[in-house]
């Protein structure tokens, strides 16, 4: 699925882009997924979780002017078979090896002239045990651009350094802070159905959002072997096998 060249990218900087590689009914469907979320959480009646992790309970989704909706794909068959289909499971292939999981899946929107920064962080800092590094696909479902909220990432070799940095919690407690240095990273701007590539080592963040849209993205993340927590033996969040064949 990859070609050489963005194999060796994401293993010297991090990251790789793979644009407009979603299906226009792929993408259709994403986003009628997102877009369904949305208004039944603006009309206070959202969908539950239709997974949830172990010890979790269904809570907020807010983060300000941004939503998270986390673990929502069964809800809708499209999203569904995308999160679990053959195209992801190719890219995480290439990287990761023969045996793909589905550790998450959330969709992320940030609202028009509003839609809040994302601090710099590594995804593994949010795994707070010892685990392998695994690989997140930033899914553009609208052009991501700099007006509103595309990523940043600070580029480096993995193979390198494939250290996790101390995070720690913003003081509003909404997100982790892995990096609060100068450097402004090296901005990512694709069109919609393109697909980010990176690993959970690299730093990465996201801007506001200034436009009059709001601007929609697909964060789902795949593992080579079950991510189990240490003290229970039991996976930290999915655990799914992809492909899943229908």
């Amino acid at each position: 699925m990859l070609s050489p060249a963005q194999i060796a990218q994401f293993n010297t900087r991090g990251f790789c882009v793979i644009e407009r590689v979603m299906s226009a009914q792929q993408l259709t469907d994403v986003r009628l997924a997102a877009d369904a979320l949305v208004e039944a959480t603006l009309k206070g009646d959202p969908y539950p979780p239709s997974h949830l992790r172990e010890g979790e309970t269904y809570g907020a989704i807010h983060k300000s002017s941004r939503l998270f909706f986390s673990n929502r794909c069964e809800h809708f068959p499209g999203f569904n078979a995308f999160v679990k289909g053959e195209l992801v499971a190719a890219i995480a292939r290439d990287i990761l090896g023969p045996n793909v999981f589905l550790f998450n899946e959330q969709i992320v929107v940030k609202a028009p002239q509003h839609g809040d920064s994302f601090a710099w962080h590594q995804d593994s800092g949010y795994v707070r045990f010892k685990h392998p590094a695994f690989l997140t696909l930033w899914c553009a479902l609208d052009d991501a651009t700099r007006d509103n909220g595309t990523i940043y990432v600070l580029p480096r070799d993995i193979n390198k350094d494939p250290s996790v940095r101390p995070h720690e919690w913003e003081e509003s407690g909404a997100n982790l802070i892995g990096y609060r240095g100068s450097e402004q990273g090296e901005i990512v701007e694709v069109p919609a159905g393109s697909i980010v590539a990176f690993s959970s080592l690299t730093m990465h963040r996201t801007g506001g959002n200034s436009t009059d849209k709001p601007r929609r993205a697909l964060v789902c993340q795949y593992s080579a072997a079950p991510l189990l927590r240490p003290e229970t033996g039991r996976p930290q969040n999915r655990a799914v096998q992809v492909p899943v064949v229908a």
